[in-house]
């Protein structure tokens, strides 16, 4: 069985926003969110290719998922960190290796980079797949909790 990944373009815009979607409604405090923004998401990544990406997950060679990543420096550790801001898998390829993939390959990625210092998630709570994949995958859970403040409503 073989994974890869590719660079999400306009033209994967209607799928991701119908994966985002499923990944909003099945995390509990996302089910609020009701506006899309796919296609600013992959502009802006397109445009700002150091910052992150959008990537597209095929397991053999069909659309199993994808991951929205992000880069930014952290004083608290010396280095750059990479952040996966969402990472989906459908339904129906679950439980065949993809995600531990996709999260493995995305360190041995990053590590070659020489400021490359570590990788951030996060999970909701009752999320317990998730949380059990992060676990067996070295990542300690972290007891810091999460704000944020929107400046603005889009």
């Amino acid at each position: 069985m073989s994974t890869s990944y590719r660079l999400a373009r306009l033209m994967d815009a209607e799928e991701l926003t119908i994966m985002s979607m499923e990944l909003y409604n099945e995390v509990i405090s996302r089910k609020d969110l009701k506006e899309n923004r796919v296609v600013a998401t992959i502009r802006f990544y397109e445009e700002n290719a150091n910052m992150g990406e959008v990537l597209m997950i095929e397991y053999n060679g069909v659309l199993a998922g994808y991951s929205m990543i992000f880069r930014f420096w952290s004083n608290e550790y010396g280095g750059l960190l990479v952040g996966i801001d969402e990472l989906f898998i459908r339904k129906q390829f679950r439980h065949n290796g993809i995600a531990s993939a996709f999260v493995n390959a995305l360190i041995n990625d990053e590590k070659r980079k020489p400021n490359f210092v570590g990788i951030e998630l996060e999970s909701h709570p009752d999320n317990k797949d998730a949380n059990r994949l992060y676990m067996s995958l070295g990542f300690p859970k972290n007891e810091n909790t999460s704000y944020i403040k929107l400046f603005r409503k889009k």
